[in-house]
């Protein structure tokens, strides 16, 4: 009896480490992220536009930036994408200007079984996929910790320097530079999702990032689903020409250049101008 007691038991784990691994394996979810984003580093001035005015545009084009999106995501892959806008109407202000911002709704895709990220994005409405390896940060983990939803987070840093364009257009004069600034990310994550995934590019901490910010913009994730009964499709972006980053940048400064010679009057037509930088001071 002593025998069959312990065969018994030995086939009952066997059955639950096999169960176990099989549950690892179709682990899967849907996380919900809104976005905000800081409006402190942009100005707009044009002729007789009143402080009133340019206050009335930031506030609209803020609420424009305020998006929706999604992260399926399972063990080793994970897709990226707005699926809803809170923009409203464009930005609008006395004396008729209108503004928008034009939405990238292109997917991102990670694979850290491959070290692949997938980026579908545009370049002066021409699609493009740029395909590199996904980016390394060397996380820093900390004790903090806090509740998003019903997950405790914990909090983790990372810093890193990034180039940033600064544009700018002014009746006949133009400008265009490149200049390297220190940013700060700080990232909250849950080890009770166990995967390496998080919004955006953002990955690499021991459980899904509820929470990131790098100081003018911030992804707050609002909602998860956890091995819905429909499944999870993890879909490969295939849409635009295949670059490389380098590829990608040397298009984009090209595009930009262009950009700059044909509006390098800065004229809407009735003799105003106007001029929007941002990144600038």
């Amino acid at each position: 009896m002593k025998k069959l007691k312990k065969t018994v038991m030995l086939l009952l784990g066997i059955l639950t480490a096999g169960t176990l691994t099989l549950n690892a394996q179709n682990f899967q979810g849907i996380a919900t992220y809104q976005s905000a984003r800081k409006m402190g580093n942009m100005s707009i001035k044009g002729d007789g536009m009143s402080p009133e005015m340019e206050k009335q545009l930031q506030e609209s084009l803020k609420k424009q930036m305020q998006k929706e999106y999604e992260l399926k995501f399972n063990l080793t892959e994970s897709t990226w994408a707005e699926v809803e806008s809170l923009e409203g109407a464009p930005a609008a202000a006395a004396g008729g200007v209108v503004m928008r911002i034009s939405s990238n709704s292109g997917t991102k895709y990670k694979n850290t079984a491959d070290n692949l990220f997938l980026n579908e994005t545009e370049v002066f409405s021409k699609p493009f996929l740029v395909e590199s390896e996904l980016k390394n940060r060397e996380w820093q983990l900390t004790n903090e910790t806090k509740k998003i939803g019903n997950y405790t987070a914990q909090k983790a840093i990372f810093s890193e320097i990034v180039e940033r364009t600064v544009i700018s257009f002014d009746n006949d004069d133009k400008e265009s530079k490149v200049t390297s600034d220190t940013i700060n990310i700080e990232a909250w994550f849950t080890p009770e999702i166990p995967v390496s995934q998080g919004p955006d590019d953002f990955w690499g901490l021991p459980g899904l990032i509820m929470e990131i910010s790098d100081g003018k913009i911030t992804y707050l994730c609002t909602k998860v689903v956890l091995n819905p009964e429909e499944g999870v499709k993890i879909k490969k972006p295939s849409k635009g020409k295949k670059v490389t980053p380098e590829e990608l940048k040397v298009i984009r400064d090209e595009k930009t250049k262009e950009m700059m010679e044909k509006y390098s009057q800065g004229s809407n037509g009735d003799g105003k101008s106007f001029t929007i930088k941002i990144g600038g001071n």
